[in-house]
């Protein structure tokens, strides 16, 4: 292992020792880990709260199994790199990253002080990038870019509809489609209607007071090309009515069980393709590092956000399961907040 400042142990995180939800996360001293080969050890600063996160604690997960815990959750990260492994290249102490943890790997996740990343998953992020803008991109910004671009094939011109806009992967959603040259469309309650008209929505559509199926028709009298559905469990009673013959259906992937899925014969009927989608590990960096290139030259924005500190994880889990969270809530270590609290008392 290398690195220029051996992290004390043990570290501080919270951990759950059995798949019971929310409740189950507490305040833990566990071992700070070791990168071994191919790993980079991350000294977190500020992490993402994802829908991924409570199912994981839930035990919905399949790729968790009884054997990881006691578990730390956390699948985004955004930190400074303090040793790296051996047979790492290009990765320095003192690098400040953004990346998906290895959670799903048996690693860890990365609500703790320090996380283990591979070190190939880690993107470099820019100075006028904030550790806490870098932790709201990971999941939510990859899943967006891997439904619409890569699996979706969005093309400029072409109408899209999202569904569940107001959340993390609906709002980079948004914005990756505006930046293909798409034509948007996208779902949300009546707060926000206003944040869809700065991102440049067509169609705000609020589910809550008007018909979906509606507003859609009068914007796109065909139906539309590509419905990205961000909220699944049967929030659209007819997919298939929204979109064009021969268009696409992209879902992203919930894995609750028991899940109410759309009609596949209404889609064979009109020869719409239905596939669903989740952030994909093997094309993440990628992913990734083309949302930092875009939010750090100012073509797109990190969601409204809200900090907490990471202490309070275990509520900041229960209210993305209840839903209805605009962007994201981003969890912020003990260290984070004292270096931000020394900055703003010193700018020096």
């Amino acid at each position: 292992m290398t690195g220029d400042r051996a992290p004390s142990s043990p570290m501080q995180a919270m951990a759950m020792d059995s798949f019971a939800g929310p409740q189950a996360i507490r305040a833990r001293a566990l071992p700070v880990p070791v990168p071994g080969p191919g790993e980079a050890l991350v000294q977190i600063a500020a992490v993402g709260v994802n829908p991924a996160d409570w199912k994981a604690c839930a035990g919905f997960l399949p790729f968790l199994p009884q054997a990881f815990l006691p578990l730390i959750p956390g699948f985004d990260g955004a930190g400074t790199v303090v040793a790296t492994g051996e047979g790492v290249e290009g990765l320095e102490p003192g690098a400040r990253v953004g990346f998906m943890s290895a959670l799903p790997l048996g690693r860890g996740g990365t609500w703790g002080d320090y996380a283990i990343c591979l070190a190939a998953q880690a993107v470099a992020l820019p100075d006028s990038l904030s550790f806490v803008e870098a932790a709201t991109i990971p999941v939510p910004g990859i899943s967006a870019r891997e439904a619409l671009l890569a699996q979706g094939q969005l093309q400029p011109g072409e109408r899209v509809l999202i569904n569940g806009g107001s959340g993390g992967t609906g709002l980079w959603a948004i914005q990756i489609a505006r930046e293909c040259g798409a034509q948007i469309a996208a779902t949300a309650g009546p707060a926000n209607q206003d944040l869809f008209t700065s991102l440049g929505v067509a169609c705000p559509i609020d589910y809550r007071q008007e018909d979906v199926a509606q507003k859609v028709a009068s914007w796109a009298p065909g139906g539309v090309d590509l419905l990205l559905d961000t909220v699944g469990q049967g929030s659209l009673a007819d997919p298939a009515a929204l979109i064009r013959p021969g268009g696409r259906y992209v879902a992203i992937e919930t894995m609750l069980p028991n899940e109410a899925l759309p009609d596949a014969d209404s889609f064979a009927a009109k020869g719409i393709r239905a596939i669903r989608a989740s952030a994909s590990f093997e094309s993440a960096p990628a992913h990734l590092a083309a949302l930092v290139a875009a939010t750090a030259q100012g073509r797109m924005t990190p969601p409204p956000l809200e900090t907490l500190p990471l202490s309070e994880a275990a509520a900041a889990m229960a209210r993305v399961r209840e839903g209805h969270v605009r962007g994201k809530i981003i969890l912020v270590t003990d260290h984070q907040a004292a270096s931000t609290a020394a900055t703003m008392k010193d700018p020096a």
